[in-house]
């Protein structure tokens, strides 16, 4: 990546309450407080029902973002450019700004300003380790992801400019939204924050290529973030930009299975035909 001038940025994802013991060895699952998610997750012996977690306690915390701090400079250390701090989709950081997963009656719960607080602190402890500059952080305020709800839009509102707010003055690198580009939330933000944007526009419809150029262009995202269109083609950019026809992802080998999915897609050959996989 570093010898064709490109970037590598980890992303760094606690789970939280959507875990189970069998894909780590036994392990509890710890999340804000004891809500479990509904329905099931593939584990290592087959689909099991998501556990009730265990609340954290507040002494515990300091102790969750310093892991977040030790896998940063891992990553750094490793050669990686910088990490993304996953805040959205329904894990752990997501579930401490959402009420519906975040009852604490600590100093981390109980309103917007307390339920991003702990965000905050681990988006701090992380610049501070590997400097703000390899940063960034992903949000995707009342995106619903995994059953979690974020329903009443000033409470949403009021948890998310707070966060932003408590983060712009550390100059991150980028602020990473998964949000409907019409929704005003996403200037707010975008102004509030004052420095990069990245916009991913969600579950609803598949990021095509006029969708990234009319958002880009219309100044609504320094760039935008792309799911489905990688998964199937690992040429994206080069498709994108000769305008050649695109795979389409296989739904129904996203989040388990083999490689099957992931690394069997074809990629244009030299004459910008469709060759195989190999």
């Amino acid at each position: 990546m570093h010898a064709a001038d490109g970037r590598i940025v980890a992303q760094l994802m606690h789970a939280g309450r959507i875990a189970h013991p069998d894909n780590k060895h036994g392990q509890e699952t710890v999340a804000p407080s004891a809500v479990a998610a509904d329905g099931t997750m593939i584990t290592a012996t087959g689909r099991q029902p998501y556990p009730t977690p265990r609340a954290l306690t507040t002494d515990e915390l300091p102790q969750v973002v310093d892991e977040f701090r030790q896998a940063a400079r891992s990553a750094v250390d490793a050669g990686l450019d910088g990490v993304e701090l996953h805040g959205a989709n329904g894990y752990l950081l997501h579930q401490f700004l959402a009420p519906t997963t975040n009852r604490r009656t600590d100093r981390y719960g109980g309103s917007p300003a307390a339920r991003s607080r702990f965000v905050a602190e681990t988006v701090t402890a992380v610049a501070q380790e590997i400097g703000p500059e390899r940063v960034g952080l992903r949000l995707s305020p009342a995106n619903g992801a995994i059953g979690l709800v974020e329903d009443d839009p000033a409470e949403t509102a009021a948890t998310y400019r707070g966060l932003v707010d408590a983060i712009a003055p550390l100059g991150l690198a980028f602020l990473h939204l998964s949000i409907d580009p019409a929704d005003p939330l996403l200037a707010d933000l975008s102004a509030r924050f004052g420095g990069p944007v990245v916009v991913n526009t969600g579950f609803a419809t598949v990021t095509d290529r006029e969708t990234a150029q009319t958002l880009v262009r219309g100044g609504k995202a320094a760039a935008v973030a792309v799911g489905r269109p990688f998964i199937a083609n690992p040429d994206l950019v080069r498709r994108w930009r000769e305008q050649a026809p695109l795979n389409e992802v296989d739904q129904a080998t996203v989040y388990g299975g083999d490689a099957h999915g992931y690394t069997d897609y074809p990629s244009l050959d030299g004459a910008g035909t469709p060759a195989s996989a190999g």
